[in-house]
């Protein structure tokens, strides 16, 4: 409220200084009560946030959860470079000397 504001209610009388005091009293107390509630309200709200935080952070390896309860993961790629080889036994290895020499 400006000082202008507040001059005009004095020169209008007691009387209304003493409304707009009133006035501006119950304003201060639903403030005040709104602001208890929304305080309860954030700790509550604080408490549950924590709460799932922490079922966030959990595992199958740091608690007794089960692995399906992991989730869907991307599987990690592999840092495997392919040789150009194809697989199975390689000429020149023993074993697969032996073995060619019996299909022969």
């Amino acid at each position: 409220m400006s000082e202008g504001k507040i001059i005009e209610i004095y020169n209008q009388g007691i009387s209304q200084v003493i409304e707009t005091i009133k006035l501006l009293s119950n304003q201060i107390k639903e403030q005040n009560a709104k602001i208890e509630q929304l305080t309860k309200e954030n700790k509550a709200l604080t408490v549950r946030v924590q709460s799932l935080e922490k079922q966030t952070k959990t595992n199958s390896n740091n608690s007794s959860r089960p692995p399906s309860s992991d989730g869907l993961k991307k599987k990690t790629k592999s840092l495997r470079k392919p040789s150009g080889k194809k697989p199975g036994g390689q000429p020149g290895h023993e074993v697969w000397s032996v073995l060619n020499k019996i299909d022969t």
